[in-house]
């Protein structure tokens, strides 16, 4: 514990960058971090579990950590500067910032009338460590899992059937992110850039902000707005449907992921409809119209009913992730639908089709 180099420290450099105009004030770059501390840094090594180490390696946003920062220390035996933002109802996770350039810091520098100066790194952590932290986020952590059993339970599904491999929940404790009102739902989206891995984004959010949201071209643009971020998102996901002259090209690649061939591409009413030719004659059939409005169907050979249908029509609402949903046995009593996992996009999707597609031709 001396040696804080054993340990990551979480470089925010990288999230402050895409900040639009200059620096935000302490509180919301704090607040920001402290938004995305339930399970969001499990990833990165912790001395104490209830503790979230930051670096920066920007003079500015260092001095606006600094200006808030409720409590300061200085390591004597290190020469180092630790700030300390504490646990609230809203983060159950302590916050310390650190600030490293080439030269570092000289003791001249720090306020002493302002800076607690303790002797080692393990003073620090030792003063840190206190029951009545420990107590504040085991209460913490058992809420946020209580509450975030929804969004939680989505992000694993998707992880076992598409190609999602990680989950960003920025977390209110059951409350709106933007306004801390009660949460009525989520708002989602998933991004990446091909087909081997994608991050699934759930903003909680009250009902006046779920409809702001919803008028935003992408949820990834309201969370620019929420944040007072740039994201640099490209025009083409300013669009909830794919664009027709990416639909040739998605159509082989989906193909080619299913182990199957290009089929016939034809645009309705309701979108397109792709199909894809499987070996001994079966074949799936895409109907893509939007990220919200869509159906992937198999048929066996030589039939005109689909053996499995993934879709998102509005007609299950007692199902959780409504209205996405599948069902087992399509036109026939012994149906059973069950909650889908699957985004509208059959390249995050492969994962999921493929298993059906395996499952129901080896029987």
């Amino acid at each position: 514990m001396e040696n804080h180099k054993q340990w990551r420290l979480f470089n925010i450099d990288s999230l402050i960058q895409e900040l639009k105009g200059e620096a935000p004030d302490g509180p919301t770059i704090d607040l920001y971090i402290a938004s995305l501390a339930f399970k969001n840094f499990d990833f990165v090594a912790k001395r104490l579990p209830f503790v979230i180490e930051s670096v920066t390696h920007e003079e500015v946003i260092w001095q606006k950590l600094v200006q808030t920062a409720p409590l300061k220390f200085w390591i004597r035996d290190t020469q180092e500067a630790v700030l300390v933002f504490m646990q609230t109802e809203h983060c159950g996770c302590l916050r310390t910032y650190r600030f490293e350039r080439e030269r570092g810091i000289a003791a001249n520098e720090v306020d002493v009338l302002d800076w607690i100066t303790l002797p080692t790194t393990r003073a620090l952590y030792d003063r840190l460590n206190t029951q009545a932290a420990i107590s504040v986020h085991q209460a913490w952590h058992t809420w946020m899992t209580q509450t975030t059993l929804e969004p939680t339970a989505l992000a694993e599904g998707r992880f076992q059937n598409t190609s999602v491999s990680h989950s960003v929940i920025l977390s209110g404790i059951g409350n709106c992110v933007a306004c801390m009102a009660p949460a009525v739902a989520s708002a989602r989206t998933t991004i990446g850039c091909d087909a081997d891995k994608g991050v699934l984004i759930q903003l909680p959010l009250c009902g006046p902000h779920l409809e702001i949201a919803r008028a935003h071209p992408s949820v990834m643009r309201f969370l620019e707005t929420l944040f007072s971020m740039s994201l640099n998102i490209p025009d083409v996901e300013r669009s909830d449907a794919i664009p027709d002259d990416l639909i040739a090209h998605l159509h082989a690649l989906v193909a080619e992921g299913l182990g199957g061939s290009v089929g016939t591409a034809e645009k309705r009413r309701r979108g397109w409809h792709l199909r894809v030719q499987l070996s001994g004659g079966w074949h799936w059939l895409l109907r893509l119209n939007t990220l919200m409005d869509y159906a992937y169907m198999l048929y066996k050979p030589g039939e005109t009913k689909e053996v499995y249908r993934a879709d998102s029509a509005p007609d299950h609402p007692d199902l959780p992730f409504f209205p996405d949903h599948e069902h087992s046995r399509p036109y026939k009593k012994s149906d059973s639908t069950a909650p889908s996992f699957l985004y509208g996009n059959p390249l995050f999707d492969l994962k999921r089709l493929r298993g059906i597609g395996q499952e129901l031709r080896s029987d």
